[in-house]
């Protein structure tokens, strides 16, 4: 079973059927939900897999018709999940698991404070893949572990970045595997995981679903969501992960498997 058909399943155990999408936000790095019962989540915005028209979201139903979304407030969540969870389209994805992550926030259980880079057990003989371009935990292992070896669909013309396809052969050699929760977003995490040789893993980020026994890692690193309003005005106004840590609106958590 894939691991959005996992998440999927686990996701309907904790919904009431009358919880509806209050609202969404779909920023430039970040997108958001709250729902009906106040809780609040957050996704990466999946804007590299977007064809960069001005609309997007809403599709034009003709040529002088009212665009619509297969999206839309006032949505019951479970109809979100069933339409988000598995679309093509980058955008409804990005609501979709949106949605998802304030679903688990408020089925959070015996979880840590704390930044991923507290929990990492790493030593000088350790080769760490890192899928996604995570800059702060990049700068943080370059000096204390033998190699960093970092994967991304977008090289931004950096040398240092390999392509995702080296995925296939490099990854299986490295001892450590960090995993970006956009990977979960786009889709890419079973693919990944087929490549990992090791059991020394974690998904990090503000889009990591935050839930046990779906994901074969040790460690899930995201964020629990503390001002959902004040959430909501810094990603209309561009915030990315680094500003709405900084301004106290989430705070880093930790969830350990096993």
């Amino acid at each position: 079973m894939r691991i959005s058909e996992k998440l999927y399943k686990k996701a309907l155990e904790y919904i009431d059927n009358e919880i509806y999408l209050e609202d969404y936000i779909i920023g430039y790095g970040l997108t958001s939900a709250v729902l009906s019962d106040n809780s609040c989540g957050v996704s990466y915005t999946l804007r590299e897999d977007t064809l960069g028209k001005c609309e997007e979201f809403f599709k034009c139903t003709s040529s002088s018709g009212n665009p619509t979304s297969k999206i839309n407030v006032g949505m019951k969540v479970n109809e979100i999940l069933k339409i988000g969870l598995f679309s093509s389209d980058p955008f409804t994805r990005s609501v979709g698991y949106a949605t998802l992550n304030a679903i688990l926030q408020n089925n959070m259980k015996n979880y840590e404070k704390g930044d991923i880079i507290e929990f990492l057990e790493v030593s000088f003989e350790d080769i760490v893949g890192i899928v996604g371009k995570i800059d702060p935990l990049i700068e943080y292992l370059k000096p204390i572990v033998w190699d960093v070896l970092v994967f991304d669909r977008n090289r931004n013309g950096s040398e240092e970045i390999l392509p995702d396809w080296s995925i296939i052969e490099l990854l299986p050699k490295c001892s450590v595997v960090i995993i970006t929760g956009a990977a979960v977003i786009n889709g890419t995490i079973d693919w990944i995981l087929k490549y990992v040789n090791t059991d020394r893993i974690a998904i990090v980020g503000p889009s990591t679903p935050l839930v046990k026994d779906i994901f074969p890692v040790k460690i899930l690193a995201g964020v629990k969501i503390l001002d959902s309003k004040k959430l909501f005005k810094l990603i209309a106004h561009g915030a990315g992960t680094k500003k709405i840590v900084a301004e106290k609106v989430v705070e880093k958590i930790v969830l350990k498997e096993g």
